[in-house]
């Protein structure tokens, strides 16, 4: 009996990985194939609500996770693609789309798993079609997924003959609530609520769990997995976070609605009674009734939502207020609607280039201690990140046009002063935080360094701003070979300082590797701005196309 025992524990914990490996196939490869045609629908898709129902039901079924939807639609919301608003609705029905899956627990389809096991094997370890590869991957992955289902039913139906596994059995069916706490544990452990669903309705059928015990499975298991999400998704803030927590509440809504009917049926009859008598109108058999009961409760949960939609938004709102830096991280004049028109695309790209460009002198203010109630340097930093990430987008869409050789040299002439920008950005941003933790021997190298940089950018400021030729002149003199400068500043510095430690030491020489660095790149940028529309004088094209230095660090 020992030996038997341990065979089928074995043979239900080898179900049990087949079954997550095969649901993680499942989500990487359906995500793989729907990545562009998410992105695609997004902004269509979020426009009217019933195509945001369609979608978001369609792509919670790719993701297998409503979690992992939010997340995917707060990253958008983070990039400026969508507005939060508009993506709480598509996230609601996704979790509606990602409960259908669990009708394959109930369903008598072992043959088809393993059919499907053969012939996706075969064609994954073959790699043979190509252009089917990652469907025939899904599929191969929702077969191992359904076998390991069908490993650990058998396994169940045979261990529930066995003492240790009826007592266990037995303590759980004390209370409906170590149900419920069974459910949100082992959601919480294993980091997917549909998972924890599947195996409770697969145990159902196998007349292991009654229809109530397995409802309080499904409900712990919502909870669990909007403590999940919670905890994963702290890194977002401001609107962002606000999807996040859209799909938090959506659980705590969801359950709370659907246990509060319960908890008023046990009171009164003992018994579900409502829930019980909807889904066994339809059907009584054991596990069905209660998927479909889980297929119900993510149905009607986001139709109550939809219909107080502004309330539930505000209560979001509420918990995850805006940041008062995040129109910072937005393009003003870029826009999807003229990305088909090169040369429009190719103004606007300048025209955000110098926003950007303009944002640089709030570094050195930062760093001699003004706009302390602004936004922080970091908080300037992340902004930056996000309206690059747009600008390149729209590059790398001109790139597929059809383009004049002109427009072509001016999309490669702009690329690199991207670059050049966003090297600047990082190193004024080093530079700023380097500068605050110098001590006060070395506050005159950090007045020289910060006002000369300062000098220096305003300078690009007024040049590309104005597009004045005598204005790059003089930003190419004051920019050019500052090495000699910066070494005789060190050397002053550190042989008249007295008793100087060696990490303030460190900080001196980065701060002046940090300066060095920027001015190279404000040289290599005013040469490649020389050459773009608008300016005449002749470019300096050996200058600008040599390669970027990295910056001492200490």
């Amino acid at each position: 009996m020992g030996s038997d025992a341990g065979e089928i524990l074995m043979r239900s914990l080898a179900g049990l990985g087949l079954f997550f490996f095969g649901i993680k196939m499942i989500t990487r490869n359906l995500s793989a194939m729907a990545g562009d045609q998410f992105r695609r629908g997004l902004d269509n898709a979020s426009r009217r609500n019933s195509v945001a129902v369609a979608f978001g039901t369609a792509s919670g079924f790719v993701t297998q996770s409503g979690r992992t939807t939010s997340f995917i639609l707060a990253s958008f919301v983070q990039a400026g693609l969508i507005e939060a608003r508009r993506a709480i609705p598509i996230v609601l029905w996704a979790n509606f789309g990602c409960t259908l899956v669990i009708f394959t627990a109930v369903f008598p389809i072992q043959l088809l798993a393993l059919f499907l096991i053969a012939i996706g094997g075969v064609a994954v370890a073959f790699e043979r079609p190509k252009p089917l590869l990652t469907a025939i991957s899904a599929v191969f992955g929702l077969a191992l997924m359904l076998y390991g289902l069908q490993m650990m039913s058998s396994a169940a139906a045979v261990m529930i003959n066995f003492p240790w596994f009826a007592s266990a059995l037995a303590f759980i069916k004390l209370s409906l609530i170590f149900a419920f706490l069974m459910g949100l544990v082992l959601t919480f452990v294993a980091q997917s609520h549909i998972a924890i669903m599947l195996i409770a309705v697969t145990m159902a059928s196998k007349h292991i769990f009654d229809f109530d015990q397995t409802l309080m499975v499904i409900y712990g298991a919502h909870i669990g997995s909007s403590v999940n999400t919670w905890v994963a998704g702290v890194h977002f803030q401001g609107k962002p976070r606000q999807v996040v927590t859209a799909q938090v509440l959506y659980n705590l809504v969801g359950v709370g609605l659907f246990v509060f009917l319960f908890v008023v049926e046990q009171l009164l009859f003992g018994r579900s009674v409502l829930l019980s008598g909807l889904v066994h109108r339809v059907t009584t058999a054991p596990g069905v009734d209660d998927a479909l009961a889980a297929v119900l409760l993510n149905f009607v949960t986001p139709l109550a939502i939809s219909a107080a939609f502004p309330l539930f938004y505000k209560l979001c709102e509420r918990l995850a207020p805006p940041q008062h830096h995040e129109e910072l991280g937005k393009p003003e004049y870029l826009r999807d609607e003229v990305s088909g028109n090169s040369v429009a695309t190719l103004i606007l790209v300048e025209k955000e280039q110098l926003r950007l460009l303009k944002r640089l002198p709030a570094y050195c203010a930062w760093s001699r201690g003004e706009g302390q109630d602004g936004p922080a340097p970091r908080a300037y930093h992340d902004a930056f990140l996000q309206v690059n990430k747009h600008i390149q987008r729209f590059q790398t869409a001109l790139l597929s046009q059809r383009m004049s050789p002109e427009d072509t040299e001016w999309l490669l002439n702009q690329q690199r002063r991207q670059e050049l920008l966003v090297a600047l950005d990082e190193t004024c941003l080093e530079l700023s935080e380097a500068a605050g933790k110098l001590g006060p021997e070395a506050e005159h190298i950090r007045l020289v360094v910060v006002e000369a940089l300062d000098t220096f950018l305003l300078t690009a400021v007024d040049a590309a701003d104005r597009q004045d030729s005598q204005e790059l002149d003089l930003l190419d003199t004051m920019t050019r070979d500052r090495g000699p400068a910066m070494e005789r500043l060190r050397n002053r510095y550190l042989t008249t300082a007295d008793r100087i430690a060696a990490d303030e030491r460190n900080r001196v020489l980065q701060i002046t590797s940090l300066f060095e660095r920027g001015a190279w790149c404000l040289n290599r940028f005013a040469a490649l701005l020389r050459q773009a529309p608008g300016f005449s004088a002749t470019p300096q094209a050996d200058a600008a196309t040599q390669p970027l230095p990295a910056a001492t660090a200490a």
